[in-house]
C-alpha cells in the first residue's frame, strides 16, 4: 500500500502536462514541484532560465495547499476578502519557517475522495499558475495508480 498518496506515475504524469501545459500558454519559465501527502518531494522540474526563488516558491505554495487542506488560492481569497485577518496567514507562515506561501498555484490533488499530495507552480503570475496546476492534475485520471 502506497502511503504517501501519490504514485510516482501519477506525480510525472502531472509533471509533463504542466511543462507541455506551459509550452502550450507561453508562460515564462516555471519550476513545478510535486509533494506526496506526506509533505516530501516526490517530482519536481525548473525550466531553463526560472528565477532562483522560483523552486521554493512553488514548494511553499505545495506546502500551503498540505497545510490548510485546500488549494492555496482558496486561502489567499480568504484573507484578500477579509474572512481570515491577515495576522492569521502571518502566524502560519512563521510556524512553519517560511514554508507557507498563500498565493495562487499550490493545488491539492485528490482522487477517489482521497489526498494524493499537492503541486506547487510559480513562474508566471499566480492566476496562471493556478490554472496550468488545476489542468494538470486531470492527467491522473488517465494514469493508473
Amino acid at each position: 500500500m502506497n502511503t504517501r498518496g501519490i504514485t510516482l506515475l501519477q506525480a510525472q504524469s502531472i509533471l509533463d502536462s504542466a511543462l507541455a501545459l506551459a509550452i502550450t500558454y507561453q508562460t515564462p519559465p516555471l519550476a513545478i514541484v510535486i509533494l506526496d501527502n506526506g509533505g516530501h518531494v516526490k517530482v519536481a522540474s525548473c525550466q531553463d532560465g526560472v528565477g532562483t526563488a522560483r523552486f521554493e516558491i512553488a514548494q511553499h505554495k505545495a506546502n500551503a495547499a498540505l497545510a490548510m487542506g485546500f488549494d492555496s488560492g482558496q486561502f489567499y481569497q480568504l484573507v484578500n476578502n477579509q474572512v481570515l485577518p491577515e495576522m492569521f496567514a502571518t502566524c502560519i507562515n512563521g510556524a512553519t519557517q517560511g514554508k507557507f506561501i498563500p498565493l495562487p498555484g499550490g493545488v491539492l490533488i485528490n482522487h477517489n475522495k482521497q489526498t494524493l499530495g499537492a503541486i506547487g507552480i510559480s513562474g508566471a503570475s499566480s492566476g496562471m499558475d493556478e490554472k496550468i496546476a488545476l489542468q494538470a492534475i486531470n492527467s491522473i485520471h488517465n494514469v493508473e495508480s
